[in-house]
């Protein structure tokens, strides 16, 4: 009877695993494109933001241009701490929206990849924010593309690697107990 339930655990988990692991591999293309999504929302809101700044200040100051950095140039002689606010602000955005057109700009299969390697290059931060809301706020799908597709075969073959690593493991574990076990009923 032990035998039985130790070969059905191990074909269950043989079968099992390679499913979990290719299912969640399929996750990553949609999950990149909620990273890039999340990505153009932060910077469209940004850029209104920026853009209520400055016509803000060109009621104020009628000397400051249509251009960030005019504005911010008319801005530094009068308000420098608004100026660097503003400053910062057009760097963050542009920062944000060169990194979404990173990802969209690579292959569907190479998105997940550009937008892994865009949030690990981050030096403030505000990427590692946005990836957490992108997992956040992702809701589990199957997509059916090409990228999901070979995504989703690694994972089914990772998978099955890993769980005849595991049968394998906890058959040598179960081996060498048996024969511990049948040389000291021998003695």
């Amino acid at each position: 009877m032990a035998g039985f339930v130790a070969r059905w655990l191990s074909d269950a988990l043989r079968l099992g695993l390679p499913l979990v692991l290719a299912l969640a591999a399929m996750q990553v293309p949609a999950l990149a494109h909620g990273y890039a999504a999340a990505l153009l929302q932060i910077v469209e809101d940004a850029r209104r933001d920026i853009e209520q700044r400055k016509a803000a200040a060109r009621r104020f100051y009628r000397g400051a241009g249509d251009a960030d950095e005019a504005v911010i140039a008319a801005l530094r002689a009068v308000e420098p701490a608004n100026a660097e606010a503003l400053a910062a602000s057009v760097e963050r955005a542009d920062a944000l929206r060169a990194a979404h057109d990173r990802i969209e700009g690579a292959s569907p299969l190479l998105r997940p990849v550009a937008a892994f390697l865009d949030a690990a290059e981050n030096p403030r931060g505000d990427k590692w924010a946005v990836l957490r809301t992108a997992l956040d706020t992702h809701a589990a799908q199957v997509v059916l593309s090409a990228a999901a597709a070979v995504y989703g075969l690694v994972g089914l073959v990772l998978g099955s690697l890993v769980a005849e690593v595991l049968v394998s493991a906890f058959g040598a574990v179960f081996a060498s107990r048996r024969r511990n076990r049948d040389a000291r009923l021998a003695r």
